[in-house]
């Protein structure tokens, strides 16, 4: 029975470790949410349209949960999930990127005829930008999701099985964490797990999750925000609006873009390059998945 539950190492198995620290993140984000929540004759503690929603995002409990379990119960530095000082340069690159990748792909639809700005470049409608939302969606979900599985999760297994199978498996479970959301398809599916890849390249590469994060977090900014086009389901109101039509296998549907053909071709495209690249980076940093600096490997 012992064996079912850890590994010849005496540690508890991966797959446990990870449904307890899921379990953790949605357990803390419905506490908060239902006291956040509360009603007093029959009125609201805290207006539900406003700042309280930051507190009610699970992006927050996934960075506040892994943290702990690294800090605390590993006793392990951040730097061994890929978070040690904070790089600028690693940061702006990839949020850069993630403008390019977002602006080229809308370009790529517009030329399909399937992408139609509305209302013009020189009318952007500041007044629509939903500020609270802007945060959940682009910042603490990118922050958030990246910490927990190029971070933690896939950091956790590659020492347990292999880089390898550890970013597919991330891979996979990043793109199912989206399964519940409005209009996810089989194209939406493989979308998000080749983002995922990409974004698991990019933290195996440098070492640290910070190129990872900032192009994450410019993927949801751009796509939603500045575009306003729907960010894997959630209808945002961005700067400018971009109305995508034609069939759903080309539009992305109600999942917005990311469910489109024309994303998988162009994603396609981005992490076949960026794995030709990858041998060259392991040659040349000995394939630096465990950290930066002398940061202890995370198990």
């Amino acid at each position: 029975m012992r064996f079912i539950f850890k590994n010849s190492n005496r540690e508890l198995r991966a797959g446990w470790e990870i449904l307890l620290v899921a379990a953790a993140i949605l357990a803390v984000t419905l506490v908060v949410s239902f006291g956040l929540s509360l009603r007093i004759d029959s009125r609201q503690l805290f207006d539900q349209g406003g700042w309280v929603r930051l507190l009610k995002a699970n992006g927050l409990y996934m960075l506040i949960v892994v943290c702990f379990t690294v800090r605390v119960l590993h006793r392990r530095p951040l730097g061994s999930i890929g978070l040690p000082n904070p790089d600028r340069k690693d940061f702006f690159a990839g949020f850069a990127g993630g403008a390019l990748l977002i602006s080229c792909t809308l370009l790529l639809l517009w030329a399909l005829g399937i992408a139609d700005l509305q209302r013009g470049w020189l009318h952007p409608n500041w007044g629509q930008v939903d500020v609270v939302d802007l945060i959940i969606t682009s910042f603490l979900a990118g922050i958030g999701e990246e910490i927990l599985f190029r971070g933690y999760i896939q950091h956790l297994l590659s020492r347990r099985i292999g880089v390898f199978l550890a970013v597919g498996i991330t891979s996979v479970l990043f793109s199912l964490a989206h399964m519940g959301n409005p209009g996810y398809t089989w194209i939406s599916a493989l979308n998000i797990i080749l983002i995922a890849l990409i974004f698991s390249v990019m933290t195996i590469r440098t070492g640290k999750l910070y190129s990872a994060m900032a192009l994450h977090i410019s993927w949801n900014l751009f796509q939603g925000y500045i575009f306003g086009v729907a960010v894997s389901g959630n209808i945002p109101h961005g700067l400018y609006t971009v109305q995508l039509t034609g069939a759903a296998w080309l539009t992305g549907g109600t999942f917005g873009m990311e469910g489109s053909l024309a994303v998988t071709f162009i994603l396609g495209l981005v992490f076949v390059f960026l794995l030709l690249r990858l041998p060259l980076a392991w040659r040349g940093a000995g394939m630096r998945i465990t950290g930066s600096g002398n940061s202890r490997p995370f198990r």
